[in-house]
């Protein structure tokens, strides 16, 4: 017989009074034991197999969080849709009081299960929860104060479920806006990188709020059908159920889905106007990804093309002697079967020299096609560049896939972050170099490819190769023509390549710096290299008045003016010191936003990571 008293009709969450009754219901006692290990235990193989999409964005975002919550005794959670826990990040010290109650990859905690608790809660509830203490249906689990919110697929339904879970104190309140914040993050990150998605569009009513939190994202097809949208799209826009019904863009907006192809088409990144259908107006930012020029669902508009921008080696040569050499070194080679790596620094421009690389060479009308070996989950790579046969792997579409190695035939393949590639796919890589040949995984026929191979890194890899991290028989295939490119602060020609972005981030509107704005911009460090001067055109072009024509200091990025004022000038400090103060200004000024800081410094969150990581 269950002894215990169900929560106070006090109690702010009527959630725990209803997960009461149906652990009653179910037949559990609250001083019910621990079931056996075996027999709460699942497959988790499987389960983080079925969920590696999951985990590939949720796993650094949960390093991250623990940072943030900076406190002992305490864990950082992901569970599945079942309610099993898939990742622990957390405190040794709090690891073995967890470990006595299965609180730990593997086990379940559902309600069924569990009683009462942050992650099964928060399931059948379909919300955001609190469990405190004697909230806990289980008496054993009581000394812990479990916060959960669920993580929404893009398609609908709930994916997962994300906790913080600790023996201390906490405010309930901020530590469940924060857990939120989060999950909402994870939630973009699915959205942004869906597989059918050909435009992206992020949007607010104020532009000062893009790049936060607070913006609505929008994916579309490339019909424009909306494929998903966030939580806060769907507040601004006022409709739901929006992964049930799939409006089209003229749908929802009065702007032409015409006019927005071609403002992605010409760049994009800088802000536009969207008209929506009740003459509300959003700034919004528009990026295409994987786009064809076709009109939406159930209108007349005839499409325009409008080609896609081809840079060449010629157009990256803008008068410094080192890039010269560099782009002298792989003209050399173009047309000629020998694989060219590219290293420099995160943002250095690799992934643009290996476009103009294809461009200049004999296979230019060929395809392009990139992957990014650190952006993947190690045990989906494989399936990524050979392909696999229908139902090779748990997940696997139905139809099979081609893979980027097939995909390649003919033109050139990119692989972006190579230092990332798992040993064991190294030694699969080397032999498809040898042999030109590749087989999709799961079984079928071999088929021989044509390609030049051009791969890059951030990383050493020669250093790699010492310490075991990369195989040097694969080094050396790779490196016959080993290219470096200068960090931007190396570069004599900062100032024609300042002009050059900017002409490509206005087109069509004659810009100009100021002296004192060129002058700022060749002392500033630039620790996210030419990504990073990039974005602060994008910013700086943004906030020109609609009459105003020269760029000037207080139109960049304020972390560049306050950064290289005279007196901080005068300090001394070192590059890595500079760059660690502009790194947690801009993280600050986003409230602890990864993807939005990242995207103003202009480098990838993985390298965001990295940095905060070796941050004293």
């Amino acid at each position: 017989m269950n002894n215990a008293a169900p929560p106070s009709p006090e109690t702010p969450a009527s959630a725990i009074r209803r997960s009461w009754q149906r652990c009653a219901a179910g037949g559990l006692s609250s001083a019910d034991p621990l079931p056996d290990a075996r027999a709460c235990r699942t497959s988790l193989s499987n389960r983080l197999e079925a969920n590696a999409r999951l985990l590939a964005f949720a796993q650094p975002i949960m390093e991250h969080l623990h940072q943030q919550v900076a406190r002992s005794s305490s864990t950082i959670l992901l569970a599945d849709d079942a309610g099993v826990i898939l990742r622990a990040v957390g405190d040794a010290d709090f690891a073995e009081h967890a470990a006595r109650i299965a609180l730990q990859p593997g086990h379940s905690w559902a309600e069924a299960a569990m009683g009462t608790n942050a992650i099964g809660t928060a399931l059948a509830e379909q919300r955001a929860v609190a469990v405190i203490g004697a909230d806990h249906y289980l008496e054993r689990n009581r000394f812990l104060t479990c916060i959960a919110a669920p993580i929404h697929a893009p398609t609908g339904g709930v994916l997962g479920i994300l906790d913080i879970s600790t023996s201390a104190q906490v405010t309930p309140v901020h530590a469940q806006a924060l857990l939120q914040t989060t999950a909402e993050i994870i939630e973009n990150r699915l959205i942004e990188t869906l597989p059918d998605a050909a435009l992206t569009i992020r949007f607010h009513p104020r532009p000062e709020a893009l790049s936060s939190p607070l913006e609505g994202l929008a994916v579309f097809d490339d019909a424009g059908r909306l494929l998903a949208c966030n939580r806060r799209a769907e507040q601004l826009l006022g409709i739901a159920d929006t992964r049930r019904t799939r409006p089209v863009f003229g749908h929802i907006f009065e702007t032409r889905w015409s006019a927005v192809l071609d403002h992605a088409l010409a760049g994009g990144a800088h802000p536009t106007l969207l008209r929506e259908r009740n003459g509300r107006e959003f700034a919004a930012r528009v990026l295409a990804r994987k786009l064809r020029r076709t009109h939406p669902a159930g209108s007349a508009e005839t499409p325009r093309r409008a080609p896609p921008r081809r840079t060449t080696l010629d157009e990256l040569d803008l008068g410094d002697k080192t890039v010269a050499e560099v782009i002298r070194r792989a003209r050399r080679i173009a047309g000629l079967d020998i694989p060219l790596l590219i290293q420099g620094e995160t943002g250095t421009g690799k992934e643009v020299f290996a476009q103009a690389f294809h461009h200049s060479g004999p296979r230019q009308h060929g395809p392009f096609v990139a992957i990014n070996c650190a952006a993947i989950p190690a045990n989906l790579i494989e399936a990524e560049l050979f392909g696999y046969s229908p139902g090779a792997y748990t997940g696997a579409r139905g139809e099979g896939a081609r893979g980027k190695l097939r995909e390649a035939h003919g033109g050139t393949l990119f692989l972006d972050e190579i230092g990332d590639m798992p040993l064991r796919l190294q030694a699969v890589l080397l032999r498809v170099l040898e042999t030109r040949r590749v087989a999709p995984l799961g079984g079928g026929p071999e088929e021989s490819i044509a390609l030049t191979l051009v791969c890059a890194s951030h990383r050493p890899l020669k250093a790699l190769c010492e310490s075991g991290e990369f195989r040097p028989d694969l080094y050396f295939r790779l490196s016959a023509m080993n290219l470096a490119l200068p960090a931007l602060r190396q570069r004599s020609d900062i100032e024609a390549l300042a002009r050059q972005i900017l002409h490509e981030e206005s087109p069509g509107r004659p810009l100009r710096f100021a002296a004192a704005t060129l002058d700022l911009i060749r002392r500033h460090p630039w620790p996210g290299n030419i990504r990073q001067l990039r974005n602060a055109l994008r910013l700086a072009a943004a906030m020109l008045g609609p009459d105003e024509s020269t760029l000037r200091p207080e139109h960049l990025p304020q972390d560049l003016e306050d950064g290289d004022s005279p007196d901080a000038c005068a300090t001394g400090q070192s590059l890595r010191a500079a760059e660690t103060r502009i790194v947690d200004e801009t993280l600050a000024r986003h409230a602890g936003n990864i993807s939005a800081a990242a995207r103003e410094l202009g480098i990838t969150r993985t390298t965001l990571y990295r940095k905060l990581r070796r941050s004293p």
